[in-house]
């Protein structure tokens, strides 16, 4: 082997090196809120699906709030998966969501984001979004 030919072979696997793959996909964090009819919803599971196959879930705290990481920004499909108001328990005095509070009736339709009919636009910043099931 000659040197201008080693230098050529060198030169051709630094550069294929740096081809790391496919370029990374923009992943950001989410916070908000869901209703169903008006209703904020305080317990349960949202699932926010890409068109690209994508998908981040997050649990709806007690407060009503989740943040959901790892999103992709744009158009999404949501899907809602009902949880307890209260764990364990009967009472609802203390426990769950506190006095008085009870859980809001979800249709079945929603616990799938190809049937549920609900969408939500995620910034390419990030941020807060509002999730209204209808």
């Amino acid at each position: 082997m000659t040197l201008k030919t080693v230098a050529v072979m060198v030169a051709t696997l630094t550069l294929l090196a740096g081809c790391g793959g496919p370029p990374k996909k923009k992943m950001l964090t989410v916070t908000g809120t869901v209703t169903y009819k008006g209703q904020q919803l305080k317990s349960g599971v949202i699932k926010f699906l890409a068109p690209n196959g994508d998908f981040a879930t997050a649990t709806i705290n007690s407060d009503g709030k989740f943040i959901m990481t790892e999103v992709v920004p744009g158009e999404q499909k949501v899907a809602y998966v009902g949880g307890p108001v209260s764990v364990g328990s009967s009472d609802t005095g203390t426990r769950g969501g506190g006095a008085g509070a009870t859980a809001v009736a979800v249709p079945a339709k929603f616990n799938d984001p190809q049937t549920s009919g609900a969408t939500v636009t995620v910034p390419e910043s990030g941020g807060e979004v509002t999730v209204a099931l209808n």
